[in-house]
């Protein structure tokens, strides 16, 4: 992941200074480089955080069009990234990185705010348009990337965190009406647990000049039925195209210019995702499972036996209830929202065990039911 931040003023005055402060924050999300773009006149402001996965050497962001109409600033993945490139560069298009980012850059060139329905893969991204003077922002269908706003003394911020807006001079203040309406009433999918501050919706984007913010859904779900009726399907025919759409899945997550990992629990999900990996890879994988001391939901002996099976290399994380306990602030500081149980804490511990194994991509089972 990478963290992203974007501001807007139409009176001018974006500074440099506090961008990169608001960038640095997110550390975390992309240790690996920091840039920051400022137009001339000082009316928008982008900030990236960058974790390289893929295109090591020339993907640093911003990313600017070939006549510096567009920026973009991207936090996440395309999928089938290269197939599409492929298909630009032949209706004229230059590309001056290998990133999978650029890609969205050049479909707005030709589609505008259509182009985000070319795209496939778990994104939040925002485009610059000079010409137009709009910022553009996208959010991937189902929101696993996320994207907050707000509106400021007559500014427009954007970022993956709400975080970085305090270093931005947006003041932080519970929103105590959301919070008691999410944890124990609905999901709101566009509020957070801060006042003024939202969260553009999955499958969603957002166009502003920096005053005025229009969101405009462009995906929901669809259940089409065959042939426009309800004609049943061979039991055959659906095992049949579910293996092949779950084999395209996981071909095209393990697309990195670096190594990728797994978390395995003992559930099919993970199970799956790391059997059909292994397969595909060129490579042994690595095995990631969290291990607890408490026999009723330690799964793992499974784990270790689903990787045995698929020829990777099985590493165990062994947590007690105090590291729960002990790291579930630095957990609800990271997610930002309110959790009903540790789930996320021992998320949290194992992504953080794994990134000290130099690992930046994992595969997860999570989503795949």
């Amino acid at each position: 992941m990478c963290g992203i931040v974007a501001t807007v003023s139409r009176g001018g005055g974006v500074s440099a200074d506090a961008l990169r402060r608001a960038t640095s924050r997110l550390h975390h999300r992309g240790p690996d480089a920091h840039h920051v773009w400022v137009d001339p006149r000082g009316r928008v402001g982008l900030g990236h955080a960058r974790l390289s996965i893929i295109d090591l050497t020339t993907g640093d962001q911003p990313i600017p069009s070939e006549d510096r109409r567009l920026q973009i600033i991207h936090n996440g993945e395309f999928y089938d990234f290269e197939r599409i490139r492929c298909e630009l560069e032949k209706r004229g298009h230059a590309f001056h990185t290998r990133s999978d980012s650029e890609i969205a850059l050049h479909l707005y060139e030709e589609q505008g705010t259509r182009s985000v329905h070319s795209l496939r893969g778990e994104f939040a991204y925002a485009i610059w348009d000079e010409r137009d003077q709009v910022l553009f922002a996208a959010r991937d269908r189902f929101g696993i990337k996320p994207m907050y706003y707000t509106v400021h003394n007559g500014t427009f911020y954007l970022a993956s965190e709400v975080k970085a807006f305090a270093e931005l001079g947006v003041p932080l203040e519970w929103d105590r009406e959301t919070l008691y309406d999410i944890h124990f009433v609905t999901h709101a999918p566009d509020r957070s647990l801060f006042k003024g501050i939202y969260q553009v919706p999955p499958g969603s984007y957002l166009v502003t000049d920096g005053e005025h913010v229009r969101i405009t859904q462009y995906w929901d779900w669809d259940y089409p039925l065959k042939d426009g009726a309800a004609v049943p399907i061979d039991p055959k025919e659906h095992i049949e195209r579910f293996a092949h759409e779950f084999e395209e899945a996981v071909r095209l997550r393990l697309r990195a210019d670096v190594p990728v990992a797994c978390y395995l629990s003992g559930g099919i999900d993970s199970c799956s995702v790391l059997g059909v990996a292994s397969q595909l890879s060129s490579r042994p994988l690595r095995a990631y499972t969290l291990s607890f001391d408490h026999a009723d939901y330690d799964e793992g002996a499974i784990a270790e036996a689903q990787a045995k099976l698929s020829g990777a290399e099985f590493r165990r994380i062994d947590i007690r209830a105090e590291h729960t306990a002990d790291n579930f602030s630095d957990a609800l500081y990271h997610a930002e929202r309110p959790f009903a149980n540790a789930h996320v804490v021992a998320k949290y511990l194992l992504s953080k065990a794994v990134r000290d194994d130099g690992i930046k991509v994992v595969m997860t089972g999570e989503g795949s039911d």
